[in-house]
Protein backbone atom coordinates (compact mmCIF):
# COMPACT_ATOMS: atom_id res chain seq x y z
CA UNK A 1 0.00 0.00 0.00
CA UNK A 2 1.43 3.25 -0.83
CA UNK A 3 1.18 5.68 2.23
CA UNK A 4 1.79 8.78 -0.35
CA UNK A 5 -1.89 7.67 -2.05
CA UNK A 6 -3.56 7.25 1.07
CA UNK A 7 -2.63 10.66 2.23
CA UNK A 8 -3.65 11.99 -1.04
CA UNK A 9 -6.76 10.39 -0.75
CA UNK A 10 -7.29 12.12 3.01
CA UNK A 11 -6.49 15.09 1.49
CA UNK A 12 -9.33 15.03 -1.20
CA UNK A 13 -11.92 13.68 0.70
CA UNK A 14 -10.78 16.62 4.05
CA UNK A 15 -11.66 19.41 1.44
CA UNK A 16 -14.96 17.76 0.25
CA UNK A 17 -16.51 17.03 4.07
CA UNK A 18 -14.65 20.34 5.49
CA UNK A 19 -14.82 22.59 2.34
CA UNK A 20 -11.43 24.00 3.08
CA UNK A 21 -7.31 22.87 2.64
CA UNK A 22 -6.19 20.43 4.94
CA UNK A 23 -3.02 21.36 6.57
CA UNK A 24 -0.01 19.46 6.33
CA UNK A 25 -0.20 18.06 10.08
CA UNK A 26 -3.51 17.15 10.42
CA UNK A 27 -3.34 13.62 8.79
CA UNK A 28 -2.09 12.11 12.18
CA UNK A 29 -6.04 13.65 13.68
CA UNK A 30 -8.37 12.96 10.76
CA UNK A 31 -11.81 12.75 11.83
CA UNK A 32 -13.49 9.26 11.73
CA UNK A 33 -15.82 9.94 8.69
CA UNK A 34 -12.53 10.49 6.72
CA UNK A 35 -10.93 7.41 7.36
CA UNK A 36 -13.34 5.28 6.55
CA UNK A 37 -13.98 6.64 3.02
CA UNK A 38 -10.15 6.43 2.75
CA UNK A 39 -10.61 2.36 4.05
CA UNK A 40 -13.82 1.74 1.70
CA UNK A 41 -11.42 2.63 -1.10
CA UNK A 42 -8.71 -0.04 -0.27
CA UNK A 43 -8.39 -3.66 -0.59
CA UNK A 44 -8.43 -5.93 2.16
CA UNK A 45 -4.65 -6.43 3.02
CA UNK A 46 -4.28 -2.68 3.00
CA UNK A 47 -7.31 -1.93 5.52
CA UNK A 48 -5.29 -4.44 7.77
CA UNK A 49 -2.15 -2.85 7.07
CA UNK A 50 -3.80 0.52 8.11
CA UNK A 51 -5.33 -0.96 11.16
CA UNK A 52 -1.65 -1.77 12.46
CA UNK A 53 -0.66 1.95 12.18
CA UNK A 54 -2.39 3.32 15.53
CA UNK A 55 -5.43 2.07 18.03
CA UNK A 56 -7.82 4.89 16.25
CA UNK A 57 -7.39 3.34 12.83
CA UNK A 58 -7.38 -0.22 14.61
CA UNK A 59 -10.85 0.46 15.50
CA UNK A 60 -11.92 2.18 12.40
CA UNK A 61 -11.51 -1.33 11.09
CA UNK A 62 -14.17 -2.90 12.36
CA UNK A 63 -16.66 -0.22 11.26
CA UNK A 64 -19.75 -1.81 10.47
CA UNK A 65 -20.49 0.22 7.12
CA UNK A 66 -17.09 -1.28 5.77
CA UNK A 67 -17.55 -5.06 5.18
CA UNK A 68 -21.61 -5.12 4.54
CA UNK A 69 -21.46 -6.24 1.55
CA UNK A 70 -18.78 -9.58 0.62
CA UNK A 71 -17.96 -11.92 -1.95
CA UNK A 72 -16.54 -15.29 -1.83
CA UNK A 73 -15.38 -17.21 -4.73
CA UNK A 74 -14.09 -20.50 -2.86
CA UNK A 75 -13.65 -22.65 -5.88
CA UNK A 76 -10.78 -23.16 -8.39
CA UNK A 77 -7.50 -24.50 -8.26
CA UNK A 78 -6.79 -22.33 -4.70
CA UNK A 79 -10.60 -23.77 -3.08
CA UNK A 80 -8.49 -24.90 -0.13
CA UNK A 81 -6.61 -21.52 0.29
CA UNK A 82 -10.07 -19.45 -1.02
CA UNK A 83 -12.14 -21.97 1.84
CA UNK A 84 -9.65 -20.45 4.75
CA UNK A 85 -9.60 -17.23 4.26
CA UNK A 86 -13.45 -17.17 3.71
CA UNK A 87 -13.76 -18.33 7.09
CA UNK A 88 -10.71 -15.91 8.55
CA UNK A 89 -12.91 -13.20 7.65
CA UNK A 90 -15.82 -14.61 9.00
CA UNK A 91 -14.56 -15.66 12.00
CA UNK A 92 -14.31 -11.72 12.65
CA UNK A 93 -16.42 -9.79 10.79
CA UNK A 94 -19.65 -12.11 9.92
CA UNK A 95 -21.86 -9.93 12.03
CA UNK A 96 -21.35 -7.18 9.97
CA UNK A 97 -22.15 -8.63 6.33
CA UNK A 98 -25.39 -8.12 5.27
CA UNK A 99 -24.84 -8.71 1.45
CA UNK A 100 -23.59 -12.06 0.79
CA UNK A 101 -22.59 -13.64 -2.51
CA UNK A 102 -20.70 -17.04 -2.74
CA UNK A 103 -19.53 -19.10 -5.92
CA UNK A 104 -17.46 -21.79 -6.57
CA UNK A 105 -15.47 -21.19 -10.15
CA UNK A 106 -14.62 -24.14 -12.27
CA UNK A 107 -16.16 -26.80 -10.36
CA UNK A 108 -15.05 -30.71 -10.28
CA UNK A 109 -15.64 -33.69 -8.28
CA UNK A 110 -12.33 -32.60 -5.95
CA UNK A 111 -13.38 -29.17 -5.85
CA UNK A 112 -16.77 -29.35 -4.81
CA UNK A 113 -15.52 -31.96 -1.90
CA UNK A 114 -13.46 -28.94 -0.46
CA UNK A 115 -15.65 -26.39 -1.19
CA UNK A 116 -18.44 -28.16 0.59
CA UNK A 117 -16.50 -28.58 3.74
CA UNK A 118 -15.54 -24.98 3.65
CA UNK A 119 -19.22 -23.90 2.93
CA UNK A 120 -20.42 -26.00 5.77
CA UNK A 121 -17.68 -24.23 8.46
CA UNK A 122 -18.72 -20.82 6.97
CA UNK A 123 -22.45 -21.04 7.39
CA UNK A 124 -21.85 -22.34 11.01
CA UNK A 125 -19.77 -18.73 11.06
CA UNK A 126 -22.19 -16.76 9.02
CA UNK A 127 -24.95 -17.48 11.95
CA UNK A 128 -24.39 -14.51 13.91
CA UNK A 129 -25.21 -12.83 10.89
CA UNK A 130 -28.51 -10.76 9.72
CA UNK A 131 -27.78 -11.02 6.09
CA UNK A 132 -30.74 -8.50 4.11
CA UNK A 133 -28.90 -10.61 0.61
CA UNK A 134 -27.81 -13.77 0.17
CA UNK A 135 -26.52 -15.19 -3.44
CA UNK A 136 -25.26 -18.19 -4.70
CA UNK A 137 -25.51 -19.02 -8.44
CA UNK A 138 -24.63 -22.03 -10.40
CA UNK A 139 -24.68 -24.34 -7.27
CA UNK A 140 -25.25 -27.45 -9.36
CA UNK A 141 -26.07 -29.79 -7.24
CA UNK A 142 -26.94 -32.33 -9.43
CA UNK A 143 -23.31 -32.48 -11.32
CA UNK A 144 -20.64 -32.63 -9.16
CA UNK A 145 -21.91 -34.09 -6.30
CA UNK A 146 -21.95 -37.38 -7.25
CA UNK A 147 -23.22 -39.11 -4.16
CA UNK A 148 -26.97 -38.58 -2.33
CA UNK A 149 -25.44 -38.30 0.94
CA UNK A 150 -23.48 -35.38 0.15
CA UNK A 151 -25.67 -33.60 -1.54
CA UNK A 152 -28.30 -33.87 1.86
CA UNK A 153 -25.84 -33.12 3.89
CA UNK A 154 -24.91 -30.04 1.48
CA UNK A 155 -28.42 -28.78 1.76
CA UNK A 156 -29.39 -29.66 5.36
CA UNK A 157 -25.91 -27.04 6.16
CA UNK A 158 -28.14 -24.16 4.29
CA UNK A 159 -31.24 -25.21 5.97
CA UNK A 160 -29.93 -24.94 9.18
CA UNK A 161 -28.01 -21.31 8.40
CA UNK A 162 -31.47 -19.99 6.59
CA UNK A 163 -33.58 -20.58 9.91
CA UNK A 164 -31.09 -18.41 11.30
CA UNK A 165 -31.67 -15.25 8.65
CA UNK A 166 -35.28 -13.60 9.68
CA UNK A 167 -34.44 -10.50 7.82
CA UNK A 168 -33.35 -11.28 4.29
CA UNK A 169 -35.23 -9.09 1.51
CA UNK A 170 -32.84 -10.96 -1.44
CA UNK A 171 -33.00 -14.70 -2.28
CA UNK A 172 -31.08 -15.91 -5.45
CA UNK A 173 -30.02 -19.73 -5.63
CA UNK A 174 -30.80 -19.93 -9.20
CA UNK A 175 -29.08 -23.35 -11.12
CA UNK A 176 -29.06 -24.63 -7.74
CA UNK A 177 -30.23 -28.37 -8.86
CA UNK A 178 -31.60 -29.30 -5.39
CA UNK A 179 -32.16 -32.79 -4.50
CA UNK A 180 -35.98 -32.52 -4.30
CA UNK A 181 -36.14 -33.00 -0.31
CA UNK A 182 -33.12 -30.66 0.24
CA UNK A 183 -35.18 -28.09 -2.00
CA UNK A 184 -38.28 -28.05 0.00
CA UNK A 185 -36.19 -27.69 3.60
CA UNK A 186 -34.45 -25.04 2.47
CA UNK A 187 -37.80 -23.21 0.77
CA UNK A 188 -39.46 -24.03 4.00
CA UNK A 189 -36.99 -22.28 6.39
CA UNK A 190 -36.33 -18.90 4.32
CA UNK A 191 -40.68 -18.94 4.28
CA UNK A 192 -40.57 -19.39 7.47
CA UNK A 193 -38.15 -17.06 8.73
CA UNK A 194 -37.88 -13.93 5.53
CA UNK A 195 -41.22 -14.98 4.50
CA UNK A 196 -42.72 -11.66 5.64
CA UNK A 197 -39.12 -9.37 4.76
CA UNK A 198 -38.36 -11.22 1.49
CA UNK A 199 -38.64 -8.59 -1.68
CA UNK A 200 -36.84 -10.77 -4.11
CA UNK A 201 -36.70 -14.36 -4.47
CA UNK A 202 -34.97 -16.18 -7.82
CA UNK A 203 -34.94 -19.91 -7.86
CA UNK A 204 -35.13 -20.58 -12.17
CA UNK A 205 -33.67 -24.44 -12.11
CA UNK A 206 -33.68 -24.67 -8.50
CA UNK A 207 -35.13 -27.48 -8.28
CA UNK A 208 -34.78 -31.00 -10.50
CA UNK A 209 -35.74 -30.29 -14.30
CA UNK A 210 -38.46 -33.40 -14.29
CA UNK A 211 -40.63 -32.57 -11.14
CA UNK A 212 -44.47 -30.84 -11.53
CA UNK A 213 -43.43 -29.02 -8.47
CA UNK A 214 -46.15 -26.69 -8.83
CA UNK A 215 -48.15 -30.10 -7.80
CA UNK A 216 -46.56 -30.59 -4.23
CA UNK A 217 -48.56 -29.26 -0.95
CA UNK A 218 -45.36 -28.55 0.68
CA UNK A 219 -44.28 -25.87 -1.83
CA UNK A 220 -47.56 -24.43 -2.05
CA UNK A 221 -47.00 -23.69 1.70
CA UNK A 222 -43.71 -22.51 1.38
CA UNK A 223 -44.53 -19.93 -1.49
CA UNK A 224 -47.83 -18.42 0.72
CA UNK A 225 -45.14 -17.77 3.51
CA UNK A 226 -43.83 -14.94 1.32
CA UNK A 227 -46.36 -11.56 1.91
CA UNK A 228 -43.92 -8.94 0.55
CA UNK A 229 -42.13 -9.86 -2.57
CA UNK A 230 -42.29 -7.71 -5.55
CA UNK A 231 -39.68 -9.94 -7.88
CA UNK A 232 -40.41 -13.93 -8.45
CA UNK A 233 -38.40 -15.79 -10.97
CA UNK A 234 -38.90 -19.14 -11.33
CA UNK A 235 -39.83 -21.84 -13.48
CA UNK A 236 -43.41 -23.19 -15.12
CA UNK A 237 -43.17 -26.25 -13.09
CA UNK A 238 -43.44 -24.21 -10.02
CA UNK A 239 -46.63 -22.66 -11.04
CA UNK A 240 -50.10 -23.68 -11.19
CA UNK A 241 -53.42 -21.89 -10.93
CA UNK A 242 -53.09 -22.92 -7.09
CA UNK A 243 -49.98 -20.98 -7.35
CA UNK A 244 -51.09 -17.99 -9.42
CA UNK A 245 -54.29 -17.54 -6.78
CA UNK A 246 -51.72 -17.80 -3.69
CA UNK A 247 -49.87 -15.03 -5.30
CA UNK A 248 -52.99 -12.77 -6.12
CA UNK A 249 -54.43 -13.66 -1.88
CA UNK A 250 -50.61 -12.90 0.19
CA UNK A 251 -48.99 -9.82 -2.86
CA UNK A 252 -51.96 -7.76 -4.04
CA UNK A 253 -50.31 -4.63 -4.88
CA UNK A 254 -47.00 -5.73 -4.27
CA UNK A 255 -45.83 -8.26 -6.91
CA UNK A 256 -44.66 -5.88 -9.93
CA UNK A 257 -42.34 -8.46 -11.57
CA UNK A 258 -42.52 -12.30 -12.46
CA UNK A 259 -39.91 -13.88 -14.24
CA UNK A 260 -41.22 -16.93 -16.09
CA UNK A 261 -38.53 -19.99 -17.79
CA UNK A 262 -39.97 -22.23 -19.79
CA UNK A 263 -37.78 -25.40 -20.65
CA UNK A 264 -38.14 -28.02 -22.94
CA UNK A 265 -36.97 -30.65 -20.09
CA UNK A 266 -39.92 -28.89 -17.52
CA UNK A 267 -43.19 -30.37 -17.33
CA UNK A 268 -45.52 -27.35 -19.40
CA UNK A 269 -48.11 -29.33 -20.46
CA UNK A 270 -50.49 -27.36 -17.42
CA UNK A 271 -52.10 -24.79 -18.12
CA UNK A 272 -53.50 -21.61 -16.17
CA UNK A 273 -56.25 -19.80 -16.73
CA UNK A 274 -57.27 -16.63 -17.92
CA UNK A 275 -59.47 -16.06 -15.45
CA UNK A 276 -56.63 -16.62 -12.30
CA UNK A 277 -53.95 -14.29 -14.55
CA UNK A 278 -56.93 -11.55 -14.68
CA UNK A 279 -57.27 -11.51 -11.17
CA UNK A 280 -53.64 -11.20 -10.17
CA UNK A 281 -53.21 -8.19 -12.89
CA UNK A 282 -56.33 -6.71 -11.23
CA UNK A 283 -54.99 -6.57 -7.88
CA UNK A 284 -51.03 -6.25 -8.79
CA UNK A 285 -51.65 -2.97 -11.18
CA UNK A 286 -48.26 -2.43 -11.97
CA UNK A 287 -46.99 -6.37 -12.73
CA UNK A 288 -44.94 -6.91 -15.59
CA UNK A 289 -44.05 -10.42 -17.08
CA UNK A 290 -41.61 -11.93 -18.43
CA UNK A 291 -41.25 -14.92 -20.36
CA UNK A 292 -38.34 -17.21 -21.52
CA UNK A 293 -38.95 -20.08 -23.74
CA UNK A 294 -35.86 -22.38 -24.19
CA UNK A 295 -36.16 -25.30 -26.41
CA UNK A 296 -39.95 -25.10 -26.77
CA UNK A 297 -40.80 -23.59 -30.40
CA UNK A 298 -43.83 -25.57 -31.40
CA UNK A 299 -46.79 -22.90 -31.29
CA UNK A 300 -49.25 -25.71 -29.60
CA UNK A 301 -47.07 -25.72 -26.67
CA UNK A 302 -46.57 -21.69 -26.87
CA UNK A 303 -49.50 -20.03 -27.36
CA UNK A 304 -51.81 -21.90 -24.28
CA UNK A 305 -49.36 -20.59 -21.84
CA UNK A 306 -49.10 -16.82 -23.31
CA UNK A 307 -52.70 -16.27 -22.04
CA UNK A 308 -53.68 -12.62 -23.56
CA UNK A 309 -54.90 -11.76 -19.47
CA UNK A 310 -51.29 -11.75 -18.60
CA UNK A 311 -49.57 -8.57 -19.03
CA UNK A 312 -46.37 -9.49 -20.47
CA UNK A 313 -43.64 -7.15 -21.03
CA UNK A 314 -41.16 -9.41 -22.14
CA UNK A 315 -40.87 -12.84 -24.11
CA UNK A 316 -37.63 -14.39 -25.50
CA UNK A 317 -38.07 -17.62 -27.82
CA UNK A 318 -35.06 -20.16 -28.29
CA UNK A 319 -36.29 -23.24 -30.57
CA UNK A 320 -33.67 -25.14 -29.96
CA UNK A 321 -31.53 -27.26 -32.88
CA UNK A 322 -34.48 -29.83 -33.76
CA UNK A 323 -35.21 -30.35 -36.85
CA UNK A 324 -39.20 -29.99 -36.65
CA UNK A 325 -41.10 -28.53 -39.99
CA UNK A 326 -44.45 -27.95 -37.67
CA UNK A 327 -42.97 -25.65 -35.69
CA UNK A 328 -45.56 -23.15 -36.98
CA UNK A 329 -43.28 -20.32 -35.52
CA UNK A 330 -45.38 -17.74 -37.59
CA UNK A 331 -48.23 -18.90 -35.47
CA UNK A 332 -46.60 -17.76 -32.22
CA UNK A 333 -45.32 -14.44 -33.21
CA UNK A 334 -48.85 -13.44 -34.59
CA UNK A 335 -50.06 -14.78 -31.25
CA UNK A 336 -47.84 -12.64 -29.47
CA UNK A 337 -48.71 -9.29 -31.51
CA UNK A 338 -52.19 -9.84 -31.20
CA UNK A 339 -52.26 -10.48 -27.08
CA UNK A 340 -50.07 -8.23 -26.16
CA UNK A 341 -49.99 -5.08 -28.38
CA UNK A 342 -50.55 -2.34 -25.48
CA UNK A 343 -47.64 -4.60 -22.76
CA UNK A 344 -44.91 -5.75 -25.06
CA UNK A 345 -41.44 -3.81 -24.86
CA UNK A 346 -39.00 -6.41 -25.14
CA UNK A 347 -38.76 -10.01 -27.57
CA UNK A 348 -35.69 -11.71 -28.48
CA UNK A 349 -36.37 -14.55 -31.32
CA UNK A 350 -33.72 -17.20 -31.64
CA UNK A 351 -35.25 -19.37 -34.45
CA UNK A 352 -32.83 -21.65 -35.64
CA UNK A 353 -34.94 -23.18 -38.61
CA UNK A 354 -34.52 -22.67 -41.88
CA UNK A 355 -37.87 -24.94 -42.99
CA UNK A 356 -40.34 -21.77 -42.25
CA UNK A 357 -40.49 -18.26 -43.30
CA UNK A 358 -41.49 -15.75 -40.47
CA UNK A 359 -40.77 -12.60 -42.24
CA UNK A 360 -44.79 -11.94 -42.77
CA UNK A 361 -44.84 -12.50 -39.63
CA UNK A 362 -42.04 -10.30 -38.27
CA UNK A 363 -43.16 -7.35 -39.85
CA UNK A 364 -46.97 -8.18 -38.26
CA UNK A 365 -45.40 -8.13 -35.18
CA UNK A 366 -43.03 -4.81 -35.13
CA UNK A 367 -46.03 -3.03 -37.23
CA UNK A 368 -48.63 -4.18 -34.18
CA UNK A 369 -46.55 -3.63 -30.80
CA UNK A 370 -46.40 0.27 -30.85
CA UNK A 371 -44.32 0.04 -27.17
CA UNK A 372 -42.24 -2.21 -28.15
CA UNK A 373 -38.34 -0.45 -27.58
CA UNK A 374 -36.19 -3.95 -27.95
CA UNK A 375 -36.24 -6.04 -30.60
CA UNK A 376 -33.48 -9.00 -31.21
CA UNK A 377 -34.13 -11.43 -34.03
CA UNK A 378 -31.58 -14.89 -35.00
CA UNK A 379 -33.31 -16.05 -37.78
CA UNK A 380 -34.01 -16.86 -41.64
CA UNK A 381 -35.47 -13.69 -42.77
CA UNK A 382 -35.38 -11.74 -46.28
CA UNK A 383 -33.32 -8.80 -46.90
CA UNK A 384 -36.58 -6.75 -47.69
CA UNK A 385 -38.18 -7.59 -44.42
CA UNK A 386 -34.47 -6.30 -42.85
CA UNK A 387 -35.42 -2.99 -44.92
CA UNK A 388 -38.90 -2.84 -44.43
CA UNK A 389 -38.19 -2.68 -40.90
CA UNK A 390 -35.50 -0.17 -40.77
CA UNK A 391 -37.89 1.72 -42.53
CA UNK A 392 -40.42 2.26 -40.04
CA UNK A 393 -37.95 2.86 -37.63
CA UNK A 394 -36.32 5.96 -40.22
CA UNK A 395 -40.19 6.83 -40.29
CA UNK A 396 -40.90 7.04 -36.67
CA UNK A 397 -43.72 4.35 -37.42
CA UNK A 398 -42.41 2.55 -34.50
CA UNK A 399 -40.18 2.54 -30.48
CA UNK A 400 -37.66 0.56 -31.50
CA UNK A 401 -34.64 2.05 -29.82
CA UNK A 402 -32.66 -1.64 -30.11
CA UNK A 403 -32.64 -3.49 -33.26
CA UNK A 404 -30.67 -6.64 -33.32
CA UNK A 405 -30.90 -8.96 -36.73
CA UNK A 406 -28.48 -11.79 -37.57
CA UNK A 407 -29.97 -13.14 -41.07
CA UNK A 408 -29.24 -16.88 -41.41
CA UNK A 409 -28.88 -18.29 -44.45
CA UNK A 410 -27.17 -16.10 -46.50
CA UNK A 411 -25.49 -15.90 -50.40
CA UNK A 412 -22.49 -14.07 -50.27
CA UNK A 413 -23.96 -11.76 -53.05
CA UNK A 414 -26.81 -11.18 -50.37
CA UNK A 415 -24.05 -10.54 -47.22
CA UNK A 416 -22.81 -7.82 -49.65
CA UNK A 417 -26.44 -6.75 -50.53
CA UNK A 418 -26.96 -6.59 -46.74
CA UNK A 419 -24.00 -3.85 -46.20
CA UNK A 420 -25.46 -1.87 -48.59
CA UNK A 421 -28.36 -1.62 -46.46
CA UNK A 422 -26.49 -1.21 -42.78
CA UNK A 423 -24.51 1.34 -45.03
CA UNK A 424 -27.88 3.38 -45.65
CA UNK A 425 -29.68 3.39 -42.35
CA UNK A 426 -26.02 3.99 -39.73
CA UNK A 427 -26.43 7.93 -40.03
CA UNK A 428 -30.06 7.30 -38.90
CA UNK A 429 -28.62 5.11 -35.97
CA UNK A 430 -26.38 7.14 -34.73
CA UNK A 431 -28.43 10.74 -34.92
CA UNK A 432 -31.41 9.04 -32.80
CA UNK A 433 -29.12 7.40 -30.36
CA UNK A 434 -30.39 3.51 -31.86
CA UNK A 435 -28.77 0.35 -31.07
CA UNK A 436 -28.75 -1.09 -34.07
CA UNK A 437 -26.76 -4.14 -34.83
CA UNK A 438 -27.39 -6.03 -38.49
CA UNK A 439 -25.51 -8.87 -39.11
CA UNK A 440 -25.41 -12.68 -40.69
CA UNK A 441 -24.36 -16.20 -39.86
CA UNK A 442 -22.58 -16.47 -42.78
CA UNK A 443 -18.58 -17.12 -42.01
CA UNK A 444 -16.49 -15.90 -45.58
CA UNK A 445 -13.29 -17.36 -46.07
CA UNK A 446 -10.33 -14.60 -45.40
CA UNK A 447 -8.56 -16.56 -48.88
Amino acid sequence: MDVGWVLHKAEELWNRFFGRKMENSMWETLPDVVMIEIFKLLRDPDKANLALTCTTWARLFHTPSLWRIRHFDMGGYKCHTNGMRANMFAEQLAPYVENLSITCSHPSYHITKVFQKSMEDLLVKFRSSQLKEFEMERLELDRFWKHDSARDRFTNNFVRFFKTQKRLKVFDMTAAQCPLNGGLKIMDAVGQKSGKTMEEIYIEDFFPPRYTIYSIERFKTSMSSFTNLNYIALNYNCISEDIIEIFTKTLAGKLKFFNIKVYRTNPHSHRISSFAWRQLASVCPKLQVMFWFDGVAKSEEIIPILAPEIPVQDVHIWTGYEDDVEWNLSDTIVHLADSFTSTLEAASFELDNNQEFVDEAVLYFVNKCKKLFDLSINASVLLSTIETVLELVDEGKTSLRSLHITACGLSEMEWAELGTIKERFSEMATTRNIDLNITTDLVLDPF
